[in-house]
C-alpha cells in the first residue's frame, strides 16, 4: 500500500514512498523485499532519504530501469530507490517509445533535466548535464529535436535512464569508442552524509564516473557529446560463412553449409570475406553483428558517419517505430504463454530466430542493400521496444591481442573463434529438427569496441579493442534447465583463449565458475586484481576531499556482493 512520507529531516521534503513492495529485476534473476521503495523527482528529495538512512541505519541502493541481471540491488529490509515510477517500470508492453510528444524542459522534474554546457572543443564537443532519471528515449528525442549534438556512442535500448546505463559502466559499439562511462565529465552526488557533492577530477573520475552506486546516490551526470553527425546505414544479411568467417571451413556445421563452398573459388570468397570483416572491425564508426540460432544468414550492421545531411530521413520513422514495438511486444506475448513453452526448445529457437531475423532490416519488399542516412542517435537506437520481451543474457569482453607480424594492429582472428566456437556448441548440443534440447534460443551477438579508462571497466586494458560478445535466450530455458550448463561451456570456451576476459558487470556472471573457481573469487583475486585496489584508493581520495570514509560508503551504500568484491 504507498503512502506519502511527508516526514521532515532539516528540512528536506522526501517525496513519494511505498512500504515493503517486493522488488525483481528485469531478468528476473534477484528478488528481495525492501523496507521502503523512494521514487525521489529533486535532489532535496534523494538528500533526505539518505539522511533518513542515515538517522535510522539503512543502507541505500538504487535501481535504474530494466535491462539488468546481476546482484548488483538493494538487500530485503533496506531502503531502496526507483528513477522510474512503479508502474512504468512493471508495465508490458512498455508503451514508452511509441508515446507522441517532444522533451519538454518547462516541465520535466529535476532529475530528468537535460541542460548544455559550455563547449571544450569549439564547434566540434560540448558538455551536457543530464538527470540520471532522464531516459534513453528522452534524451534521444532532445538530441534528435536539436540536431546539434549528439553522444557518440550508446546502448541500443532506449527503455533504460542515463543513470542506470552509467552505472554498471555500459558500452555501445565501434573501435574508436569506449564505454559511456568514459565519457562522464562531472558526477554530482548525495554522499553518505546527505550532502551534495562533484566530482570533476579526471583522475578521480577513473573511479566515480562507474562505481556502481558505491559513491552514494549520483543525480546527475556531465557528459561531453560530440557535434551531431549522420549515420549512413547498410545493413546486411549474408551468409553465415562470410559475415565473420571461421578459421577453417570445416567449423561450418553441415546444416548451415551452402553451395558456394562446394565452388573452385570458395577460398577465394573466404579470404575477401575475412578481409570485409575485418575492414569493418578496424575502420567502421559502428560494428555489430547477429546470428539468430539456426539461421543460414547473419546480419551485418557496421556504418560511418557524415557532417553532411543532405538526404537524411529519420530511421526508423513513426510506423517502423510502432512495428518494432508490436514485434517485441508479440515476442513477450508469445514467449510467456503455455502453449509456447511446451513446446520442444528447437522449434522455440527456429521460430523466434526466424521472426527475430525477419524483422531486422532488409526487411521483404527492400532493397537487398539499401541505405539509410539518419541521425547518429537515431541509428544507435534502431530498434524499439526491445524491454517488451525478456530474455537471459550473457555478456563477455575478450581482449583484442595484438598481430604477430604487425603489434600496433589487433588480430581479429580471436574474434572469429570466439563466434564460431558457439555456433559449434549450438550444433553439438541439438541435433537439427531431432533433439528438443536447444538451451541457445534466441542470438548471438558480437560487437566491436575499444577499451576503457575507468578502473572497473571490463575493458580497462585492452589498448587494441574488445570483442563484446554475448549468447541470448528464452525464459523457458532456464525452466528447462538448459541454459546453465550450455552458457557455462560458453564461458569455458573464451576463457580459455589466454587473454583476461570480464564478463559485463550488468549481464549474468555470477552464477558460473571462470577458470575453475568461483566467480566472485575469480574477479576478485584474478580479473580485478589491480583495479580493485586502484578503485578503493581513488573513492578514498575523494572522501578525503569531501568528508568520508570508506568505512562509512560501505555501511551505507554497499550490499552483500559489493562487501565481499571491494571492501572485505
Amino acid at each position: 500500500m504507498p503512502f506519502l512520507w511527508l516526514q521532515r529531516v532539516h528540512y528536506l521534503i522526501v517525496e513519494q514512498c511505498y512500504s515493503e513492495v517486493p522488488f525483481e529485476n528485469w531478468g528476473l534473476t534477484v528478488k528481495n523485499s525492501p523496507k521502503f521503495t523512494f521514487l525521489p523527482n529533486t535532489v532535496k528529495g534523494v538528500q533526505n532519504i539518505v539522511l533518513f538512512a542515515l538517522k535510522n541505519n539503512y543502507r541505500v541502493r538504487c535501481a535504474g530501469y530494466r535491462h539488468s541481471w546481476s546482484p548488483i540491488f538493494s538487500q530485503d529490509n533496506e531502503l531502496f530507490i526507483s528513477f522510474v515510477n512503479l508502474r512504468t517500470v512493471t508495465t508490458l508492453p512498455d508503451p514508452m517509445s511509441i508515446i507522441p510528444g517532444d522533451y519538454n524542459p518547462a516541465t520535466v522534474p529535476e532529475l530528468k533535466t537535460i541542460e548544455l554546457q559550455e563547449e571544450t572543443v569549439p564547434g566540434k564537443k560540448r558538455l551536457c548535464r543530464i538527470g540520471v532519471a532522464t531516459t534513453n528515449e528522452e534524451f534521444r528525442r532532445w538530441s534528435i529535436a536539436g540536431k546539434s549534438w549528439a553522444l557518440p556512442a550508446d546502448v541500443i535500448l532506449v527503455e533504460v535512464t542515463i543513470g542506470g546505463v552509467n552505472g554498471p559502466i555500459c558500452h555501445g559499439a565501434g573501435i574508436s569508442h569506449k564505454t559511456l562511462s568514459d565519457y562522464v565529465r562531472r558526477i554530482e552526488y548525495v554522499d553518505c552524509n546527505g550532502k551534495l557533492q562533484t566530482v570533476d577530477d579526471p583522475h578521480l573520475l577513473k573511479a566515480a564516473a562507474g562505481a556502481f552506486g558505491l559513491l552514494g546516490v549520483v543525480t546527475h551526470i556531465t557528459f561531453e557529446l560530440d557535434a551531431m553527425t549522420y549515420a549512413v546505414m547498410q545493413p546486411l544479411k549474408e551468409d553465415v560463412g562470410l559475415g565473420i568467417p571461421p578459421l577453417s571451413t570445416s567449423d561450418i556445421p553441415v546444416a548451415l553449409r551452402s553451395e558456394w563452398l562446394n565452388s573452385p573459388d570458395a577460398s577465394e570468397q573466404i579470404a575477401n570475406a575475412t578481409a570485409e570483416f575485418e575492414r569493418r572491425a578496424a575502420n567502421d564508426y559502428y560494428s555489430e553483428w547477429f546470428w539468430f540460432t539456426y539461421q543460414k544468414k547473419v546480419w551485418t550492421n557496421t556504418f560511418n558517419t557524415t557532417a553532411d545531411p543532405t538526404g537524411a530521413v529519420h530511421y526508423p520513422d513513426d510506423g517502423n517505430v510502432f512495428l518494432q514495438w508490436v514485434q517485441g511486444w508479440l515476442g513477450g506475448v508469445i514467449t510467456s504463454i503455455p502453449f509456447f513453452n511446451a513446446i520442444p526448445g528447437y522449434w522455440q529457437a527456429q521460430l523466434i530466430a526466424s521472426l527475430g531475423m525477419a524483422a531486422l532490416p532488409p526487411t521483404l519488399g527492400e532493397s537487398k542493400t539499401p541505405t539509410y542516412k539518419t541521425l547518429l542517435p537515431d541509428a544507435l537506437h534502431f530498434r524499439r521496444g526491445v524491454q517488451n520481451m525478456r530474455v537471459r543474457d550473457l555478456e563477455l569482453q575478450i581482449p583484442l591481442p595484438p598481430r604477430k607480424d604487425d603489434p600496433s594492429k589487433a588480430d581479429f582472428s580471436i574474434v572469429q573463434r570466439a563466434w564460431w566456437d558457439v555456433i559449434k556448441l549450438v550444433y553439438q548440443d541439438a541435433e537439427t529438427g531431432n533433439d528438443p534440447s536447444s538451451p541457445m534460443r534466441l542470438a548471438l551477438e558480437m560487437r566491436i569496441m575499444g577499451g576503457s579508462d575507468i578502473f572497473m571497466a571490463p575493458q580497462k586494458g585492452n589498448t587494441l579493442g574488445t570483442a563484446s560478445i554475448e549468447v541470448l535466450t528464452l525464459p523457458d530455458a532456464v525452466t528447462d534447465d538448459e541454459w546453465h550448463t550450455f552458457a557455462q561451456k560458453v564461458v569455458d570456451l573464451w576463457m580459455s583463449y589466454g587473454e583476461n576476459v570480464r564478463p559485463h558487470w550488468a549481464k549474468e556472471w555470477e552464477s558460473f565458475t571462470f577458470k575453475g573457481q568461483e566467480a566472485r573469487k575469480y574477479l576478485k583475486e584474478v580479473a580485478y586484481k589491480d583495479q580493485i585496489p586502484e578503485f578503493k584508493d581513488t573513492l578514498q581520495a575523494i572522501g578525503n576531499q569531501h568528508g568520508w570514509t570508506l568505512e562509512q560508503l560501505q555501511k551505507r551504500y554497499s550490499n552483500e556482493l559489493w562487501d565481499k568484491m571491494i571492501f572485505e
